[in-house]
């Protein structure tokens, strides 16, 4: 009877997440769009997750913002709960100038109690994605990587 109401209970739960959430998934996800008047005001963006392992994903999220000379920051936390000791939380970053290069960055949290903090500045960016991966100690290599997310994009004058 109690595995029962429990099931009934964890149903009512998940469709009363997905009745709320298909109206979100109708919208399109933007990424943040700073100008450069905007300062210090911060966007924030997050959760995003890598693939899960058993019952585990690696989590991040944070902040993108503008500072008064154009420099890009993103900041923010990676958690890795309840992984085994061989999988960090991993995320990269990718950084887009307008020209089309592309340069990458990281964070690695190993161990599942708290979580690491990260802050990145860089100048001249006209986009920044972030992914979420385990990074596997044994092989040294990512794995379980969750989709590449647009974090921040430069708003275009073109239409």
């Amino acid at each position: 009877m109690r595995r029962s109401i429990t099931k009934l209970l964890g149903l009512a739960a998940a469709t009363a997440v997905i009745a709320i959430g298909v109206p979100a998934l109708a919208t399109p996800a933007t990424a943040a769009t700073l100008t450069a008047s905007s300062g210090y005001d911060e966007e924030p963006w997050g959760y995003y997750y890598s693939k899960y392992y058993d019952d585990s994903r690696a989590a991040a999220r944070g902040s993108v913002s503008l500072d008064e000379d154009d420099r890009l920051h993103v900041q923010g936390r990676l958690y890795d709960k309840y992984s085994p000791s061989r999988l960090c939380g991993y995320a990269q970053f990718k950084f887009e100038t307008h020209d089309g290069d592309e340069n990458y960055t990281w964070a690695r949290k190993c161990g599942t109690s708290g979580y690491q903090k990260f802050h990145y500045v860089a100048d001249e960016i006209d986009n920044l994605q972030v992914r979420v991966c385990y990074w596997d100690r044994h092989h040294a290599k990512k794995t379980l990587c969750g989709k590449w997310r647009y974090i921040y994009e430069v708003e275009s004058d073109e239409e």
